[in-house]
């Protein structure tokens, strides 16, 4: 794990895993409403989906949408999911969003003015609220301010799959697997207003975390499994 060279062959592996899991599988979308004017509008925007679904993540996105930047911690897994992102096209953002939400617009870390200028160019921001430790299915206020600084609407987005491995890790990350059924289901997307105090803030983060958790449960009762609670 420490060589750069083992990191870019599991990125590889993991990559194209991914891509076979997502042209054959059978998907259903759901409330593709939500979605579909913020992606057709061609501005940017912040994407949330848990971490443990991150192996479905770009099996909801297509080479028309806006160009996905993936928020991934420096931690050595964080190089594995890099090199990952390489091999699929997609650009990464290293930092976690707690610390690049204390940004400024003109100023601060490198992580949230990396983000800040891909939403000015018209790109996504993909963020995993509770990675890379956790705690499990929890959405913290980080993305919310981000949301404040740059404008940019947040869109939810869960996803499950009928055939799949889960592991008992902190997260229960799921490996999914080919050849079965999905869902991809769209929340309900939410603007932080310029002139929003914290606590409106706080009410929205939660606000998007219980639909994140009960469209996730409601999608894998449908395939089948038992929900995973929040940890």
């Amino acid at each position: 794990m420490r060589s750069s060279f083992m990191q870019a062959c599991l990125g590889g592996l993991v990559a194209s895993w991914m891509t076979l899991v997502k042209y054959t599988t059978r998907w259903d979308i759901l409330y593709p409403e939500r979605a579909q004017p913020l992606i057709d509008g061609q501005h940017g925007l912040i994407a949330l989906t848990f971490h443990s679904r991150f192996l479905l993540l770009t099996s909801a996105w297509k080479r028309s949408y806006q160009h996905p930047h993936v928020l991934i911690s420096r931690s050595r897994d964080g190089a594995v999911v890099a090199w990952t992102c390489r091999w699929l096209g997609l650009s990464t953002v290293r930092g976690s969003a707690r610390n690049a939400a204390k940004t400024k617009i003109k100023g601060g870390g490198k992580a949230g003015r990396e983000i800040l200028d891909a939403i000015d160019q018209g790109g996504c921001v993909v963020i995993t609220p509770d990675g890379p430790r956790g705690p499990r299915q929890r959405v913290p206020i980080g993305p919310f301010r981000l949301a404040k600084l740059s404008g940019a609407p947040i869109l939810p987005c869960t996803f499950t799959v009928a055939r799949r491995r889960q592991f008992k890790s902190w997260d229960r990350f799921v490996l999914p697997l080919p050849f079965g059924r999905g869902q991809i289901v769209w929340g309900t997307p939410v603007r932080v207003p310029q002139d929003m105090n914290e606590t409106g803030i706080e009410r929205l983060r939660a606000r998007v975390e219980t639909e994140m958790n009960q469209l996730m449960a409601e999608a894998d009762r449908a395939m089948g499994h038992a929900p995973v609670e929040a940890g």
